[in-house]
Parts: C-alpha cells; structure tokens; sequence
C-alpha cells in the first residue's frame, strides 16, 4: 500500500523534495497543500512524476488530511535575511496553528515531520495544538549535520559507510558535537587523535567542527531534503535508522518539555528513544544549556510575546 503524505512549505523546498522523490521513486503519494495561485508551478513537476513506479504527486487546494500517514510542515514564510531566529517564529507562529487546527480538524492522526526552522519549539507546540503522541512528533533537527559530519570524518580517514558513528545534538541554530559518544570502528573519535599512523588530528577535527557550525548549514535546504528523504524511507521503506532528529524530551528540574536533537531510533511507526544519552560532562553541560535556550523561547510563546494573534484578542 502506498502511504499518503501531505507537505506544507515554500515551493523552492517542496520542489526540491520533489526532484529527489523522482529520481529515488519514493514508495509514497506526495499531495502538497498549496495555494490557488501556487498550483500552476506544479504542473511540470506532476507531469514528471508520471514516469515513476511508486511515487505520485498532486497539488491540491484542500487536501484529504483524513488519509494522510503524514504531515510535513516546512517553513511556512521566507526566513529573515539577518537570521532574526525569534523573527521567523513571530511570522510563523499563526500560520503554523492555523494549519495544524485545519489538519487536525480534518481528521488528520499520523505523524508530524517539521522540516522548517525553528523546529526544537514547534514540535512542542505541534503536540499541544494535536493531540498526538509524541512519539509521532518529529523535527528534522541536526540530522543534516550529523549526516554531514559522519561523511567528512568518512573521507577524512578513508573507511566504509558503516565505519563511522557521528552526532550533532541540541538544535540546529544551537548545537553540539558529541565527539565523547562518536565512534569510528570500535574506537571513540577522540582516542585517534593520538594515533601516529593515521591523517586524523586536531586540526582536521577542527576543520569539521567549523564546517558544522557554519551559520548557512541552517538555511541549507537541500541538506534538509536529503535528512527528510532518510527519515521517509524509515517511514515507508523499511530502512529504520538511529539519528539525531528532534524530539520532545523533558528538561530542568521541573521536567519541562522541549525539543531537542538526539540519538533516537526512527521507523515506520515514529520515533522511539531506546536509552538515555550519555555526554561527557562538558558536553552535557553545553545540551543543558542550549535547553535552557529553548525553554525560554517556549516561554515567550505561552506569554504571547511572539504571538501576535495572541496580542490581538
């Protein structure tokens, strides 16, 4: 059976989505939710798909949400040129609970992926304004920079697909390398540092620490797409994965839920969160510290500073 997914966000994102469920033949019926005056950019786009297998396309004005496995929400306004992060949630926040309220209010119960920016805290809100489990609540997060990271020390030091284990935790904007917990082989990262025989030191890990934290990684959307395709194969490919998405996760003393970036396991039926993970004290500090970040934000919402719908009533 073929699964139906329903995409919300910017045309240039959902195009390039698109290209690469062509070219992979994606086991899934993508219907995107557009505007009136947007459905005629799709018309090429559709016609292509018509040479896939698997994969079909539609653009549709009012989706059937009912028979929808999936929803993913990108980003539902351009991102602000100065990378005013508090910003983009202001402009998105309406639209962004429109949208869910609309899904929800059509029947919509499957799984929620958030591929826009600003994810730790709308995976929260996404929740609260459905209802659904969240387990079916899923950010893209920093899953792009894991899948990046993992590749560099891959070419770096020569070794298979398989070899390596890498992971960016917190959010996208805020973010950690957990070299404490990555692995190459057998070994921690860490412990070939000291390793005469190999072309790995301080200074190609520092060359790959500044590539992650590079600010356009946040506002690259084909490394986005990529991230997305791997968690719709987990979906609807049999091909589970363990990765750094965003999930919801208590914090602090008081449990508070946020979202977060870590290591759970993604498949056919959402995420599931096999252990805790465990950072060296430095790092989970610095995770601490960006939650805090998120907490904050989430606050600002529930007290109406970033709604303005919210101001208005």
């Amino acid at each position: 059976m073929i699964n139906t997914v329903i995409i919300r966000g910017l045309f240039e994102f959902v195009q390039q989505l698109i290209l690469v469920a062509i070219a992979k033949n994606l086991p899934i019926k993508l219907v995107v939710a557009t505007q009136a005056d947007e459905a005629p950019r799709y018309q090429a786009l559709i016609t292509a798909s018509l040479t896939c297998r698997q994969f079909t396309l539609d653009a549709q004005l009012k989706p059937d949400y009912s028979q929808a496995d999936s929803l993913i929400i990108g980003n539902l306004v351009p991102l602000a040129a100065d990378g005013d992060a508090s910003g983009d949630l202001k402009a998105t926040l309406p639209l962004f609970r429109s949208f869910v309220n609309d899904a929800m209010g059509a029947g919509f119960n499957g799984k929620i992926v958030l591929a826009g920016s600003n994810d730790a805290v709308l995976s929260v809100l996404a929740a609260k304004f459905s209802g659904i489990d969240h387990s079916k609540v899923i950010g893209v997060g920093t899953l792009p920079q894991s899948r990046l990271l993992e590749q560099l020390l891959r070419q770096q030091l020569s070794v298979g697909p398989a070899d390596v284990r890498a992971f960016v935790v917190g959010t996208a904007a805020a973010h950690l390398i957990s070299w404490s917990r990555s692995y190459i082989g057998p070994a921690p990262v860490m412990t070939y540092l000291a390793n005469q025989d190999i072309s790995f030191g301080m200074d190609e890990m520092t060359a790959a620490t500044d590539q992650i934290d590079d600010a356009t990684m946040i506002t690259n959307q084909t490394l986005s797409v990529l991230a997305l395709v791997q968690i719709l194969n987990a979906f609807y490919a049999q091909t589970p994965f363990i990765g750094t998405v965003t999930n919801i996760q208590a914090s602090g003393d008081d449990d508070q839920l946020v979202g977060l970036s870590s290591p759970v396991l993604i498949s056919a039926n959402g995420l599931k969160r096999m252990a805790d993970m465990v950072l060296s004290d430095e790092e989970q500090k610095e995770y601490a510290e960006i939650a805090g970040q998120v907490r904050e934000e989430l606050a600002r919402v529930t007290a109406g500073e970033l709604d303005e719908d919210a101001k208005a009533q």
